[in-house]
């Protein structure tokens, strides 16, 4: 008898509690008023987005990327201030501003740590005695995409695409962020570029300064990139003009035909020096001057056309990794462990 009421109590509370088990699994199951994922939100500063946090209620431990570092201080170049940036948004918005994210997975983690790195790098040689910083570690141009960008340029980058863009962006760089490229236990100048000439060039060949982990190595999948090879051309009066207003002394007088003397290149292929009017001056000066891509040039003039035409190979300084190799490397089926090995050779990765 004792049994048949149990039962009977049980089946009686059943029966009142399953609608609002209903009710409380069909509130669950419901979709939110758009149909889409809700958007990153942003941040006061307005600089990057909010990282989603776990509830208070959590006892979820964060993960080993999420542990905090030092804010960066960045000048803005286009607005002149200095921007306090998390270092998590810093390489959010390197990683944008510096690879298509059509780029390979593999490579966008390489530029990542790349990034990472180099920001640590320069802090950690920062002694405060530029005044032109304003007391920030280093410049970037996020209106015009040099460097970093903040959260803002990223939505008018990406426009519709920029919830998912955003996302796959923060999960790629979130698998890496607790690493970074060390020489000799500190972090590690990890300068990037857009395309070499098919040999990256060495820090002591553009800076004046060896250093081991940037010597060149071999990007040959370079020289089948985009604009690869660009052709400009200039009047004499136009390459006059940039070359007294950028260097010093240098002054080039008579016949346009006879100023370039003697041009001077290195192992990898860019140009050591260039000897004009007499003066030798070097090939990044020269690629400065004239807004060159890059210091793998030839410069030829023309007397017919009144002319020089100068032929680049490749996009940028050259020096360290190579972000069309690194996506050529990726696509072929390399980690981004072996793509940092491969363009800094002799570092190795750790924590931050």
């Amino acid at each position: 008898m004792k049994k048949m009421i149990a039962l009977l109590l049980l089946f009686a509370l059943l029966t009142y509690f399953l609608p609002f088990v209903g009710i409380l699994l069909a509130h669950k199951m419901q979709p939110s008023a758009s149909g889409n994922p809700p958007s990153v939100s942003d941040s006061a500063s307005s600089t990057a987005p909010v990282i989603p946090q776990p509830p208070a209620a959590s006892t979820a431990k964060p993960p080993a990327e999420a542990v905090a570092e030092e804010p960066l201080l960045i000048l803005d170049e286009s607005t002149d201030t200095v921007l306090t940036v998390p270092m998590r948004n810093f390489v959010l918005g390197a990683v944008a501003a510096e690879m298509p994210l059509t780029y390979a997975d593999e490579a966008l983690k390489a530029q990542a740590v790349a990034a990472h790195s180099y920001a640590l790098a320069v802090k950690a040689t920062c002694d405060g005695k530029d005044a032109s910083l304003k007391g920030a570690f280093f410049k970037a141009n996020p209106a015009q995409r040099l460097g970093f960008v903040t959260n803002d340029v990223m939505r008018r980058m990406w426009g519709k695409e920029y919830a998912a863009n955003y996302a796959k962006l923060d999960a790629l760089v979130g698998e890496v962020l607790h690493a970074v490229l060390l020489y000799e236990n500190a972090p590690a100048l990890a300068c990037y570029h857009a395309l070499s000439n098919g040999v990256t060039e060495t820090a002591e060949a553009v800076w004046g300064k060896e250093m081991p982990y940037l010597i060149s190595v071999p990007s040959v999948a370079d020289v089948s990139g985009k604009d690869y090879e660009t052709v400009q051309n200039f009047t004499a009066q136009e390459v006059y003009e940039s070359l007294v207003m950028s260097c010093d002394g240098l002054a080039p007088a008579g016949d346009p035909a006879t100023w370039i003397t003697a041009t001077d290149t290195d192992a990898a292929g860019y140009v050591r020096s260039i000897t004009i009017g007499g003066i030798a001056v070097s090939g990044t000066a020269f690629r400065k001057a004239l807004g060159l891509r890059s210091a793998a040039f030839t410069a030829v003039y023309h007397d017919a056309e009144k002319q020089f035409t100068v032929t680049t190979h490749g996009y940028g300084h050259g020096v360290g990794l190579s972000q069309y190799g690194a996506n050529a490397m990726a696509l072929a089926g390399k980690p981004y462990t072996e793509i940092l090995a491969h363009y800094y050779p002799g570092t190795t990765l750790g924590t931050p």
